[in-house]
């Protein structure tokens, strides 16, 4: 990187507005980057749900997976609003860094570009697919969005490994790049690995922790956030026990246990836990 500076490439020192530039390029990635972490594990969440549906005949599977859907295509909908601007910002906060440098990392901004349309058409077929499609052919349809959604972040993380250890070109005395070559700078980048790694791991980390956290529904979400499972479990436990019914029905479980008693009230009736411990009127009586 000396090198770089040393030509003056870069310069930026003599930038204008370098530090507001900084702050609104971070301040998008840190609404960006969330966004990213559901996209990388999320419709893998999604389609082992589903698969657990066709396996088992089990409809709160089923339900649970038509509901995740329809909040993979909203964080969808949000990142790729949060994405256009950052590609904007690339562009037009770093006009320098991108005209001399575009066509070392522009490839793996094209293949995310690729990606990301493959990844729109299946997710529309995916959600409008419910009901429409045989389950099998509806599962396999997911796929292509898991796919799709490792290749596009891998791209993008590869760039970013480059920009912390550039390679894969000659810069001149005069600040030209020459001798470039794009496959070495981003897939034979020695940071790019343990930086894909790290960021998948985290992604499955956040997807897990916030996910449902009931007993059956947390057999999907532990499996992304292994470390995070005991904590959400020991959560689970001391929320049941306080609260049994309005944990199982913001988590969407069955209730079974005995039919309610005629005398017994409205309220009663939606908690049969609480009515052994508050007996109905005409009992007291």
């Amino acid at each position: 990187m000396g090198v770089l500076f040393a030509s003056g490439s870069l310069a930026p020192a003599q930038q204008h507005y370098l530090l507001q530039a900084r702050q609104m390029q971070a301040m998008s990635f840190a609404v960006h980057i969330p966004l990213v972490a559901f996209a990388i594990a999320f419709p893998v969440l999604v389609l082992f749900v589903e698969g657990l549906w066709l396996r088992t005949g089990d409809s709160l599977y089923l339900t649970l997976a038509r509901r995740w859907s329809r909040i993979m295509v909203a964080l969808f909908a949000v990142g790729v609003i949060t994405g256009t601007v950052l590609s904007f910002e690339m562009g037009l906060l770093w006009p320098n860094f991108t005209g001399t440098f575009g066509s070392v990392f522009g490839l793996g901004f094209a293949i995310e570009g690729f990606s990301f349309f493959v990844e729109a058409i299946f997710i529309g077929i995916y959600v409008y697919g419910w009901g429409r499609l045989s389950p099998r052919l509806h599962l396999l349809t997911g796929v292509p969005i898991v796919i799709t959604g490792f290749t596009g972040s891998w791209m993008v993380i590869s760039v970013n490994a480059w920009m912390n250890h550039p390679s894969g070109f000659r810069l001149q005395a005069n600040g030209k790049v020459v001798d470039v070559n794009p496959w070495k700078a981003l897939f034979a980048n020695s940071y790019l690995w343990h930086e894909l790694i790290h960021m998948y791991i985290a992604g499955y980390i956040v997807t897990g922790s916030c996910s449902p956290a009931s007993t059956r529904s947390a057999a999907s979400g532990d499996i992304g956030a292994a470390t995070s499972a005991p904590r959400w479990r020991f959560r689970s436990r001391s929320r049941r026990s306080r609260r049994p019914c309005r944990f199982s029905s913001a988590t969407g479980r069955r209730v079974t246990s005995p039919p309610p008693s005629p005398q017994s009230s409205r309220r009663s009736r939606a908690c049969p836990r609480r009515r052994a411990a508050r007996p109905s009127t005409s009992a007291a009586g």
